[in-house]
């Protein structure tokens, strides 16, 4: 007879090894926010299953040089900028197989401190500016006839939202969301999926800098908090590794039956 453990009582489940695959051999993805924690696992990921992947970051400099990757240094938030990225990464093999929209900001006030400075960067970066890319992305791919998929990093902050100090950052994911359900409808007809990843407490610099911000609401160390936002279930953070696994499987034409969904990735956290 199975032993079940005590209800929540039990270790941190252990990170599961990763399969080597060739899904992606070829394929050329175009990802945003490529220098950080999720970004970086999520190049990882993609060169390990055998694609050329542009990788794109206002700072290019802090990502890992590799075969296969392209650096390239972009201003999300400038549409001028986006479209300089998008042409430079169409130059180097001619061709688009997929976005994932990656780069995101998270600025933290007070929910009555919300001035409109904060609202208009978050909404400039996290949704005009994965709204530019995924556009220019989807125009070129239906001019070469590509048949292919958009991810958006989107959060579970986007459906649960956190109104400490985190209300327009919230709002953007949420509207991100939307956003990936909107263009799932347009682009089938080209054969382009889009869905977006809603990840939870994954152990990145951004998720230290919550656990800062939230340290300073309640008095407990950085440490101490960071070390309190894990997953209910797998009593852990998750990691970049993990989600770019998620993402990966979500660019493939395994996952062409699931469209236009806010996917959780958070370890069982948020339950719709």
């Amino acid at each position: 007879m199975t032993a079940y453990a005590k209800f929540g009582s039990h270790p941190p489940l252990p990170i599961r090894p990763a399969v080597k695959t060739e899904a992606h051999a070829g394929k050329t993805f175009l990802v945003t926010g490529a220098a950080g924690g999720v970004g970086a696992g999520l190049v990882s990921t993609l060169l390990d299953a055998g694609a050329f992947v542009a990788a794109a970051d206002l700072d290019p400099s802090r990502i890992s040089p590799a075969p296969r990757v392209l650096p390239i240094t972009v201003d999300i938030a400038d549409a001028d900028s986006v479209a300089a990225m998008v042409e430079q990464a169409l130059a180097w093999h001619g061709r688009l197989d997929g976005l994932v929209n990656g780069a995101a900001v998270a600025l933290h006030a007070p929910p009555l401190e919300h001035g409109l400075d904060i609202w208009r960067r978050q909404f400039e970066i996290n949704v005009f500016g994965a709204y530019e890319a995924a556009r220019l992305v989807a125009k070129s791919m239906i001019e070469r006839d590509v048949s292919g998929a958009i991810v958006n990093i989107s959060s579970e902050a986007g459906k649960v939202g956190h109104a400490e100090t985190m209300i327009a950052y919230s709002a953007t994911k949420a509207a991100l969301i939307s956003m990936t359900r909107m263009l799932s409808a347009t682009l089938a007809a080209n054969d382009i999926n889009v869905n977006c990843v809603c990840p939870g407490s994954v152990a990145t610099p951004m998720l230290r800098q919550v656990a800062e911000v939230y340290s300073s609401l309640s008095g407990e160390p950085p440490a101490a908090v960071f070390d309190q936002m894990v997953s209910g279930q797998l009593k852990r953070h998750t990691t970049p590794e993990e989600i770019g696994r998620c993402v990966s499987f979500l660019l493939s034409d395994d996952a062409m039956l699931i469209r236009g969904q806010a996917i959780n990735i958070d370890g069982g956290d948020t339950p719709y």
